[in-house]
């Protein structure tokens, strides 16, 4: 049979397929794989009778286990195997691949008329293999949250640890509000490949209110391009500071208060400003930049 599509050269890639024996078969075998090729075979190109010449001139990809003889007639049997594409694979041989002194066979129903061996073959399929991804490092402040992981939604099975501030811990991509600075693991685990990644997210003690003007403090406009106005309705006793740090945290602007900023030379982005009155924290407002 045709692939949909050819393969990738050096990706990983895993084949599956269910097998189970018909009940009237006297012999059974642990001999059955999936071939992946660039042409396509006939069955008597593929399965030559009688097979007692030579190994054929394929080599299988995905091989059933040796000594694990299929038996049952009536549950399937998962044969399943990963393989490192070579980028010509555009066809799909299932079979025996080997001689009769290379296949290993096995009587499981004495009185039984065929002496055939019959297998039916469902569900197959081959899918690329995706390694577990979590996204770059970052920081966020107290009460924000961010997406820590950067998965298809392929079949696949996740685990993130540890669970403290997920939305989820078994989907691809959870969401973390995590209180204090946190690594957290994504183990996946897709046709039996397990793969891991991680992604430490830095919490400031600083909160971010983006939706009140704490202690009356308002910055506009939000989205800013060249100038922020910052508006103070209460009074205070003390000087202020304005500091604005980017996403990972870094220092760009200290100065102390006045009405109007000039923010020209911010690249577009993403930044947090901060009104400070001595060591303390009044506010925080996350600032996009265009």
């Amino acid at each position: 049979m045709s692939l949909s599509n050819t393969l990738q050269a050096s990706k990983i890639y895993c084949g599956t397929m269910y097998v189970n024996l018909i009940n009237a078969d006297k012999y059974t075998t642990d001999r059955i794989g999936m071939a992946l090729t660039s042409n396509s075979f006939a069955c008597n190109q593929a399965m030559p009778m009688p097979q007692t010449i030579a190994p054929l001139p394929i080599v299988p990809q995905v091989v059933n286990t040796l000594g694990s003889f299929i038996t049952d007639t009536l549950n399937w049997m998962e044969v399943s195997g990963t393989f490192i594409a070579s980028g010509t694979e555009a066809y799909l041989t299932i079979g025996n691949f080997y001689d009769d002194a290379n296949t290993a066979t096995s009587i499981v129903n004495a009185g039984a008329n065929y002496f055939v061996i019959y297998l039916l073959i469902d569900d197959v399929s081959v899918e690329e293999v995706f390694p577990a991804k979590a996204k770059n490092d970052t920081l966020i402040y107290q009460g924000d949250s961010t997406i820590i992981g950067n998965n298809t939604s392929e079949a696949a099975l996740f685990n993130w640890q540890p669970s403290a501030g997920l939305s989820c811990t078994n989907c691809p991509n959870p969401k973390a509000s995590p209180t204090i600075t946190t690594t957290y693991t994504v183990t996946k685990t897709q046709c039996k490949v397990v793969t891991s990644d991680v992604i430490t997210v830095t919490v400031s003690p600083v909160g971010v209110d983006e939706l009140a003007n704490a202690n009356g403090i308002k910055i506009s406009p939000n989205p800013a391009t060249d100038v922020l106005n910052i508006d103070i309705s209460t009074s205070v006793d003390v000087t202020l500071t304005i500091k604005i740090t980017d996403v990972l945290g870094k220092e760009l602007v200290l100065r102390d208060y006045q009405k109007q900023i000039d923010i020209s030379q911010l690249e577009t982005g993403i930044y947090f400003v901060s009104i400070l009155q001595g060591s303390k924290t009044l506010v925080t407002k996350k600032v996009i930049k265009e």
